[in-house]
C-alpha cells in the first residue's frame, strides 16, 4: 500500500470521526479566519475547525497530486490539549491523529 493510499484512508478516517463526534462544522470559517499565520490557526477558530477546513482540505489536495508530503509531524499534543475540555469522547479521533502522526514521521 502507497504512503498516499495510507493518508487518504487515514484523512478519511479523521473527517468520518469529527462527524461521530459532532465536532463536523457545516459553517466555514471567514476569509480572515482562514488567513491566520498563528500555528494552528488558533488565534481564529477552534481546533476541530483548523482539522476540517485547514489541514484535511491541504493533505487531500497533496495526496490528489502526490505532492510530496510533510515530515516530522506532531499534530496530536495539540489535538490531546484542544479536546481536553470537549464533552464528546475524542479518544478514537485522538487515536487517528497520533497515527497519522506516525505514519509521516516514519516515512521520513
Amino acid at each position: 500500500m502507497t504512503i498516499y493510499l495510507q493518508v487518504q484512508q487515514l484523512l478519511a478516517a479523521i473527517e468520518a470521526e469529527l462527524k461521530n463526534t459532532s465536532l463536523w462544522n457545516k459553517v466555514p470559517p471567514s476569509t480572515d479566519a482562514l488567513a491566520s499565520t498563528t500555528p494552528f490557526c488558533i488565534d481564529t477558530m477552534a481546533f476541530a475547525d483548523w482539522l476540517q477546513f485547514v489541514f484535511l482540505v491541504k493533505m487531500s489536495k497533496l495526496v490528489a497530486m502526490q505532492m510530496p508530503l510533510p515530515e516530522n509531524m506532531a499534530i496530536q499534543p495539540m489535538a490531546e490539549e484542544a479536546f481536553k475540555p470537549q464533552t464528546a469522547d475524542t479518544r478514537k479521533l485522538l487515536s487517528l491523529i497520533l497515527s497519522f502522526d506516525q505514519l509521516l514521521n516514519k516515512n521520513s
